[in-house]
């Protein structure tokens, strides 16, 4: 009987061991830089910072003409309330009253000069940094009127600093001592009392010269839109 013998598979030879690459002192040293140097710059790579915008076409009435009329005509409209009303109008200076407020409480840490000057500053201030963000963001409509605003708020202050030496006027949160005035504390701090017209008169131009600013960027936008 003849028997058949199955011969098993014999195993692979085991593969030679490849020698690992010898590193040196200064290569470990390179290496370890340039990990460093990558985790510094990952989180740069992730912050993204938005352009300005791309002007808009002026294809829609609003953005050709409207806005530009809009704006003079309230620019306008706004000095003329500002003037003939011996700088206070409904509702807007009520607001402006309370900016001004928030400016004394902003600084309330402050040195009394610096704070007594912090209302008027922030009423001027607020408004025309919001129009530089409206004009980068290439809003102009609202950039105007925010320029018309701070020169109706730089009226406003031009009748503050005048009452500095009379003090005549009725303040928030006065017990009639006028203790509370602070342009009566700005200039008697600065000895300058004596200049009181003088400064109010010079605020007031600064005031008009705005608004004619405003009512110009107004009338240069619509020029720009119709060449355009």
């Amino acid at each position: 009987m003849d028997r058949t013998i199955e011969s098993e598979e014999a195993p692979p030879a085991p593969r030679p061991l490849e020698a690992a690459p010898e590193v040196t002192v200064s290569d470990a040293r390179t290496r370890a830089r340039a990990g460093a140097g990558a985790r510094a710059r990952a989180p740069h790579a992730r912050i993204v910072i938005a352009g300005r915008p791309e002007p808009k076409p002026a294809t829609t009435p609003w953005r050709l003409t409207w806005q530009w009329v809009a704006a003079a005509a309230i620019t306008a409209g706004l000095a003329w309330l500002t003037y003939s009303g011996g700088g206070w109008i409904p509702l807007l200076s009520a607001f402006d009253l309370a900016v001004h407020e928030f400016g004394h409480l902003l600084t309330f840490w402050a040195p009394p000069l610096l704070c007594s000057l912090a209302g008027s500053l922030l009423q001027v201030a607020a408004p025309l940094a919001l129009g530089g963000y409206f004009w980068w963001r290439r809003d102009e409509f609202a950039a105007i009127l925010m320029v018309a605003w701070s020169a109706e708020n730089l009226h406003n202050v031009s009748v503050y600093i005048g009452d500095a030496e009379a003090m005549l006027l009725p303040l928030f949160g006065d017990d009639g001592s006028g203790a509370g005035h602070d342009w009566h504390n700005i200039l008697l701090e600065l000895n300058a009392l004596g200049a009181t017209d003088q400064l109010a008169l010079v605020v007031k131009t600064c005031s008009v010269i705005l608004f004619v600013v405003a009512v110009g960027l107004a009338v240069l936008g619509f020029s720009r839109a119709r060449r355009a």
